[in-house]
């Protein structure tokens, strides 16, 4: 049996080889020339429009908590420090993304953040206490139930940025190799807010090897309208929204805070 013990001195690179060909991101700069993923989150722009806009609704990052849902391996917590957020509460409920978010905190310095190992629901439904920024990119489309989703995130926090694809029917039909939410259709209500659940399944993707979505076989996806009108139910009526194309579906991101 070969020992598991490292013989070289302590490396960026020796590190993230601890989870060598499992990274989805590509490491920023500031570790040096290193192997890793390839998904560019550690220098994503949506971060960056979501603190532009998060301060035209006034909330100026410098002086939030926020709370993020579904950090994969950290690359927008990263991006929320270096945006200068006071702190960050990052929940991730995947057991190996969460043990890579705990590698780059180390390799990267992040001191004003505390990865949480849960689940981002339950852990929603149990606090008491609100943050002032909610932040969830790519996460609503991975819920079973979205619209819960939703409530709890304009519960817990004051201003929320999300980043989501959505069902859209023409961009089914453009795409039938690759139909986004193209499942079961069924009409629900979640406290009082009626709507349209689009069943998307993971079919032979759920390989939780490499797989970084939900806990169910599963997801429910919404309309477009239906996000902005459930968040707007559950009081976050002021909002900025920008469309956008996406392989996986059509896209939207938006900042929302009570009027």
């Amino acid at each position: 049996m070969s020992s598991p013990y490292a013989t070289k001195p302590p490396s960026a690179q020796q590190t993230l080889d601890l989870f060598r060909g499992k990274w989805a991101s590509r490491m920023p700069v500031r570790l040096g020339v290193v192997e890793a993923g390839e998904a560019a989150l550690f220098e994503d722009p949506r971060v960056d429009w979501a603190v532009t806009n998060l301060a035209k609704l006034g909330y100026r990052l410098a002086d939030c908590t926020v709370l993020e849902v579904g950090p994969l391996e950290g690359g927008h917590t990263y991006g929320l420090m270096r945006a200068g957020a006071r702190s960050v509460t990052a929940v991730e409920a995947h057991p190996e993304a969460f043990l890579k978010c705990l590698v780059l905190k180390e390799l990267l310095a992040m001191e004003r953040v505390n990865f949480l190992y849960g689940d981002a629901i339950s852990f929603l439904r149990s606090i008491g206490h609100t943050y002032d920024v909610g932040f969830a990119s790519g996460f609503l489309y991975h819920m079973a139930n979205p619209v819960e989703a939703l409530e709890l995130l304009c519960l817990r926090t004051r201003a929320l940025f999300l980043w989501t694809v959505y069902w859209d029917g023409a961009f089914n039909g453009a795409h039938p190799d690759r139909p986004a939410g193209s499942g079961v259709v069924a009409k629900a209500e979640h406290s009082g807010f009626r709507h349209t659940l689009h069943r998307h399944d993971y079919g032979e993707h759920l390989d939780y090897g490499s797989f970084w979505g939900g806990p169910e076989s599963f997801s429910n996806w919404l309309e477009k309208d239906e996000i902005l009108g459930a968040l707007s139910h559950f009081g976050f009526s002021r909002q900025i929204v920008e469309l956008e194309s996406n392989p996986n579906g059509s896209a939207l991101r938006l900042v929302a805070t009570r009027p």
